[in-house]
């Protein structure tokens, strides 16, 4: 499978056409919590985004839990990355160890794609910033 969709990337390159990602098709993992470096002990070494929320509605009975996403990242590796949250000095350990705040990750293995992913989700993740600020 991989040198199919290498051989459709080399063949694009070719002949100048430039493929478009659809970052909405991108497998998550489920949400998770993420409160100390345990709860990601566990998280995949590939490549790929994650992204980190804080709980900002519990459930109720019955209901759902809302998250508000604060940080989406790309890594090489993402147990590394998730992990180095949790080093004294990081800016959001914290944070992440109120217990509030969940983590879910996909892995994306093309570095291309990965970018075009992450570039993708910041944008999103801006503009509904800019729209919050307005209200």
């Amino acid at each position: 499978m991989e040198v199919l969709e290498r051989m459709v990337s080399e063949s694009f390159a070719r002949y100048g056409v430039e493929p478009t990602f659809d970052y909405r098709r991108v497998q998550w993992s489920r949400w998770f919590r993420c409160a100390d470096s345990l709860s990601v002990a566990l998280v995949s070494s590939k490549p790929g985004v994650f992204a980190l929320g804080e709980e900002i509605v519990a459930p109720a009975t019955g209901g759902k839990r809302m998250l508000a996403l604060f940080q989406i990242s790309e890594t090489d590796d993402l147990g590394m990355a998730l992990g180095r949250l949790f080093l004294p000095g990081s800016p959001e350990r914290e944070r992440l160890a109120s217990g509030r705040c969940f983590a879910r990750y996909a892995v994306i293995e093309d570095a291309t794609q990965r970018h075009a992913a992450y570039t993708a989700l910041q944008r999103w993740l801006s503009e509904t910033a800019e729209l919050g600020t307005e209200n």
